[in-house]
């Protein structure tokens, strides 16, 4: 007996292999209808006609209702794989099934109110050291593993639970024109802080000849010392400042001078920094006079299987999709996202997504083409990646090159090391082939 594997199986006898009776009496079983009131619609003897025919019907799917004595069951169960839009919700609930869930696209971040959220060891860490007097946090990871989602988060509790002032700054969203020179910027930076705070001192005009840094670390003192409680300032996606070097220097220089202030002034341990990063590439950047080297580190990991298993029972997908998911994208916690919304809400089994993944017909295709777009706008980034997945091996730097730190905060290489090999399977396949 033959059981249906694929849609295209399932479209070989839905509804062309199907008798012009079955397919009369298959959506009024769909729709939760029971054997006499079909029966009674379609015009026919006795129920009895009809159970003969749902019997027919699940035979000619490979399911037997002398092997299966829920049968019926299965057959609205391989329905809601393939054609869901023909289930009722009388047919779900005669076989305790429920509904499918309403789940979001995966989008940059999770909402705060995200059931889809899964909490990590960096979480609870981060929550912790939020706590302590003048913390500095360093969230570090490529892009799209979490580091937004955390962020929130970090807020969200430090203003509920510990009724902390909170601010957040998303640096890859800022206008241009706040960049046109450094005075611009510390103007601009302050205004957005300020609008967030309550009775926030106006920003007075800068004496030309006093230096900035020293101008706007007054002007954050004084607004510390209007504020009864703790300051949380979260800054994302910081990377985007090295695009601008002589700004990045002085502003990492100043972040660096209030962490170190909460040693010689207390009210300097009222302020809580929290930065996002996805780069170690610092450029010309003085470690001695940035933020990067001090303060807590916390490094978002991939998933574990685990926590994919969790996904997948969120999603009410079976435990058996995550072994093949975790195989083709690790524990990207994007990645594996969205393979299951699209194995929740596609008519497409899991083989034939998986089978897919790497072409332009797949459901990661625009966010390859994002990176290939790039890739291709740089030769030499490209040609580098172009080396590590054509080898069947982890490929050996003898140093850390600005390329590698490139492609590890874009999110598609691995490090142990000096060895470098691609972050997961859809990589290596997809690179393979389209890198010249």
């Amino acid at each position: 007996m033959n059981r249906i594997k694929n849609l295209s199986d399932f479209e070989k006898i839905y509804p062309k292999g199907l008798t012009k009776q079955q397919n009369k009496v298959l959506p009024l079983f769909l729709e939760g209808k029971t054997d006499q009131e079909i029966a009674a619609e379609i015009d026919v003897y006795d129920r009895s006609t009809v159970t003969y025919h749902i019997q027919k019907i699940s035979l000619a799917f490979g399911i037997s209702s002398k092997e299966k004595s829920d049968y019926r069951c299965m057959l609205i169960d391989l329905f809601i794989k393939y054609r869901r839009d023909l289930v009722g919700e009388k047919a779900l609930k005669k076989c305790g099934l429920k509904s499918k869930p309403k789940i979001p696209f995966p989008e940059i971040s999770e909402p705060l109110n995200s059931p889809f959220y899964i909490p990590r060891k960096s979480d609870s860490e981060s929550h912790e050291e939020v706590k302590q007097p003048g913390a500095l946090i360093r969230i570090k990871a490529p892009k799209q593993m979490g580091k937004t989602s955390l962020i929130k988060r970090i807020i969200e509790e430090a203003k509920k639970k510990h009724n902390y002032y909170t601010t957040y700054l998303d640096f890859s969203i800022l206008e241009k024109s706040i960049f046109h020179n450094t005075c611009d910027f510390f103007r601009g930076f302050y205004s957005y802080i300020s609008d967030q705070l309550p009775e926030s001192p106006p920003l007075k005009n800068w004496d030309k000849d006093m230096p900035i840094v020293l101008s706007i670390t007054r002007q954050f003192q004084t607004l510390l010392q209007n504020l009864d409680g703790v300051l949380v300032l979260a800054l994302d996606e910081i990377d985007k400042l090295f695009e601008y070097p002589d700004i990045s220097e002085t502003f990492f220089a100043m972040l660096r001078h209030w962490h170190e202030k909460r040693n010689d002034l207390e009210i300097w341990q009222k302020i809580r920094l929290v930065i996002t990063h996805s780069t170690e590439d610092y450029g010309r950047l003085d470690l001695n006079k940035s933020p990067f080297n001090v303060g807590i580190p916390i490094r978002l990991e991939e998933f574990d299987k685990e926590q994919i298993i969790k996904l997948a029972h969120l999603h009410r997908l079976d435990h058996k999709v995550v072994s093949p998911v975790m195989s083709l994208v690790g524990g990207h916690p994007y990645l594996v996202r969205l393979a299951f919304y699209y194995l929740v809400y596609q008519e497409q089994s899991r083989d034939e997504l998986i089978k897919d993944a790497s072409t332009e017909a797949g459901i990661y295709n625009d966010h390859l083409r994002r990176h290939l777009e790039t890739l291709e706008q740089n030769e030499n980034l490209g040609s580098v990646l172009k080396k590590i997945v054509t080898n069947s091996e982890p490929v050996y730097f003898e140093q850390q090159t600005k390329q590698i730190f490139q492609l590890d905060s874009m999110g598609l290489i691995k490090q142990d090391g000096n060895l470098v090999k691609p972050r997961c399977q859809l990589y290596h396949l997809y690179f393979r082939e389209r890198l010249k």
